[in-house]
């Protein structure tokens, strides 16, 4: 009995993945939370429904899930795996550094222990910020100028990166904190480090994690950076402008509303045809072209 029920669940998310797919957004996510409707207690449900929540924006949620899944039996590695880059996220560094069956390097870990005595803060003068931006660089989103320890570096906005990535040449310059394994697997490799301070326009993140990587341009930052502050992008008057609460209060009745679907190493936007990446050709230009909005904790980009 108890065989053929987890059989019958692993078939329904099976079925709701297939259907996310191919951009079949609503009914997969009936059939996600069907599935832990139907086994309450059940990890794999909750861990499926979690990993779709997550990509759709809604991380603390997916936060609650995945810590239930590992209290109902969940696989530790799998589930912690999952938890790392979201605790990272939120800046909950007491839980990334208690994960059962850590992903994390030994840099990382040393990071993490860092920055639960320095913890991450936003600072912001207003509600609103604006800083300068210019649209359609070479494949990427466009291209901000930030401060990194006082240290003016220009970013691009990458889809396929998360969080923000910078050179190993300007890391010195930059005077970040390294966490370097004391044993690297790979001499090539990227490192934890921490900035005491990332700055965009006159907004500040104080002890703010970041990456050092051999990268060949000076910076790159993560859609999923700006996402978090509601950010919108006007090429046309090269300026962006941040949210500090990280919510579009208010649609334009013109708008359209596109779903978008948040992966690991891109950002897609639901078409008529499924799904897109936000570095294709068409998608690119649209947004060039238009005013438009990242309203990242409800999924989805609002263009004007």
């Amino acid at each position: 009995m108890l065989a053929a029920s987890a059989t019958a669940r692993a078939q329904t998310i099976h079925i709701a993945d297939s259907l996310l797919e191919r951009g079949r957004l609503e009914r997969a996510e009936s059939l996600y939370y069907a599935a832990v409707r139907a086994r309450p207690r059940d990890p794999v449900a909750r861990e499926a429904l979690g990993r779709f929540l997550a990509s759709r924006g809604a991380q603390r949620v997916a936060v609650t899930l995945f810590e239930e899944a590992l209290q109902f039996g969940g696989a530790a590695a799998t589930v912690s795996a999952d938890l790392a880059p979201l605790y990272l996220y939120l800046g909950d560094y007491h839980a990334l550094g208690s994960l059962p069956s850590s992903p994390l390097s030994a840099g990382e870990k040393a990071r993490v222990v860092w920055l639960q005595a320095h913890p991450t803060r936003v600072v912001a003068p207003d509600s609103m910020i604006t800083a300068s931006f210019r649209g359609l660089t070479e494949g990427y989103i466009g291209r901000i100028p930030i401060r990194i320890n006082g240290h003016i570096v220009e970013a691009l906005i990458d889809v396929s990166s998360r969080g923000i990535t910078i050179s190993d040449s300007v890391a010195g310059s930059a005077k970040v904190h390294m966490f370097v394994d004391k044993q690297p697997q790979n001499t090539a490799s990227a490192f934890a480090a921490a900035a005491d301070s990332i700055g965009i326009g006159r907004l500040s993140v104080t002890n703010a994690p970041i990456t050092v990587a051999p990268i060949k341009v000076p910076a790159l930052m993560g859609l999923d950076v700006l996402g978090r502050f509601a950010t919108t992008f006007d090429a046309s008057s090269q300026r962006l402008t941040l949210r500090v609460s990280g919510t579009l209060d208010q649609i334009p009745s013109s708008a359209t509303v596109l779903s978008t679907l948040a992966k690991p190493t891109d950002w897609l936007v639901l078409q008529a045809n499924g799904w897109m990446s936000l570095r294709e050709p068409a998608i690119a230009k649209l947004l060039h072209d238009h005013r438009w909005t990242l309203d990242a904790k409800r999924g989805q980009i609002v263009v004007e």
